[in-house]
């Protein structure tokens, strides 16, 4: 079709190229991946004593027992493609984000999942756990990774035969109630986005040169928040001005006594 061998070779090198691209996506997997999928199968092992493939884990997080949002949730959570954490360490005025509004500590998917103080995961857990009781006497003892492979329980009779019914329903249990914690703490997020967004605009009405009449006074914006910001300690008696102030439901540090 082309006279010109210049042009067959750039075709030529252009589809080596993107065959060399493909493949070396293909052969490359992130170290978190690397990691959740060995997590996944050690805590699966210890629980239902076997080793699952790293095809067993894909094809898991596949299955027609959980809801297709949740899979693809899953997937994702294997991935951590999600915005928590050391995602916000180099996004300059985002840094907070980097830490649980509830501990104060780190966030990470496992941290919600599993330990956060925040009303949700443990009253979720609880309940499923509860329904679990009403037809099974052991709910296995929970871990990010078998979070993560909760498409693959075995459990068995004493004779050795698999107990598909009470696997499924774990699998169900387990997929439906992290993917709901997730959609609580996100929840819980954009109400505090939605009262930073109030407390900031309360900040900028103090400018009486700009808002002349319309003007907050700094005196009342500075009652109305007293006693319910961040590391308020550490604030300027004057923080109308300052960046950074934010609202925080748990504070690490005492509170301001307000009337």
């Amino acid at each position: 079709m082309f006279s010109s061998p210049g042009i067959l070779l750039s075709v030529g090198s252009q589809r080596l190229f993107t065959k060399m691209i493909v493949t070396m996506k293909r052969h490359s997997s992130r170290k978190s991946t690397i990691s959740n999928l060995d997590r996944t199968r050690h805590c699966v092992n210890d629980e239902f004593n076997f080793y699952p493939s790293d095809t067993m884990i894909w094809r898991s997080l596949r299955s027609t027992d959980i809801n297709r949002l949740t899979r693809n949730f899953l997937w994702k959570c294997m991935h951590e493609t999600f915005h928590v954490g050391t995602f916000w360490d180099n996004v300059p005025n985002l840094r907070h984000l980097a830490y649980c509004q509830a501990c104060a500590v780190p966030d990470t998917m496992e941290h919600i999942a599993l330990e956060c103080n925040a009303p949700g995961q443990k009253i979720i857990w609880s309940l499923c756990e509860k329904i679990w009781n009403l037809r099974y006497p052991l709910w296995p003892e929970l871990h990010w990774g078998l979070i993560l492979g909760c498409g693959l329980p075995r459990f068995r009779t004493n004779r050795g035969n698999r107990l598909r019914a009470k696997e499924r329903f774990f699998t169900i249990l387990v997929s439906a109630s992290i993917h709901l914690i997730w959609k609580l703490r996100n929840e819980r997020n954009r109400w505090f986005s939605m009262i930073n967004s109030a407390l900031k605009r309360d900040q900028t009405l103090t400018n009486k040169a700009r808002f002349g009449s319309l003007a907050k006074t700094k005196q009342i914006v500075l009652e109305t928040w007293s006693g319910v910001l961040q590391n308020e300690h550490a604030l300027p008696d004057d923080w109308t001005q300052s960046k950074g102030v934010l609202v925080g439901i748990w504070p690490t540090t005492r509170r301001t006594g307000v009337g």
